[in-house]
């Protein structure tokens, strides 16, 4: 009996040392993310992601930036470090030079088609920074007002969706 005590500890404590420091979790409030996350959705983040690696064009982040009064954000990474982002309507182009062309970012997971003129239309973007924007561009109120989100404020990536209604699980 003594042994299963110990290993019962053993594993509460590491399971709220995982928590602490590795794992995090929230419930998703709005729709800026539909429909790859809805109202009610729990997440689950990797607070470690970004320690050894950059974050990357299409991840999930929750960011807690400045402007927020706060409030943690959860946006899609749109554009990366020192990039130029120019929105229209129906497309987003990814600059990396003065002299590039640029090219047109491939959005799957967009319902609706067509990008709303709101805000910032063409940024560039400074060093340790991010381009974020909801999947939901109607709905999102994101980069495209509150301008570019420091990497410091980045609190980890998206690798787990929870969602009650069907009792889903989506991993990212």
């Amino acid at each position: 009996m003594a042994t299963v005590s110990k290993v019962f500890i053993v594993v509460v404590l590491l399971a709220i040392l995982i928590r602490i420091f590795i794992v995090d979790s929230f419930i998703v409030r709005g729709y800026s993310m539909a429909p790859t996350m809805l109202q009610g959705d729990y997440i689950f983040i990797n607070k470690y992601a970004y320690r050894f690696n950059s974050p990357g064009r299409g991840d999930i982040i929750v960011a807690k930036p400045s402007v927020s009064n706060g409030a943690n954000i959860i946006k899609r990474i749109i554009a990366m470090p020192d990039e130029t982002i120019e929105i229209t309507k129906n497309t987003i182009q990814i600059k990396t030079s003065r002299n590039d062309t640029g090219s047109t970012i491939d959005e799957p997971y967009i319902a609706s088609i067509g990008t709303p003129e709101v805000g910032i239309n063409r940024i560039n973007i400074d060093p340790e920074e991010y381009f974020v924007m909801g999947d939901n561009r109607y709905a999102s109120v994101d980069s495209r007002e509150f301008g570019s989100v420091n990497s410091w404020d980045i609190k980890g990536k998206v690798i787990i969706l929870f969602r009650f209604r069907g009792f889903s699980l989506k991993f990212f």
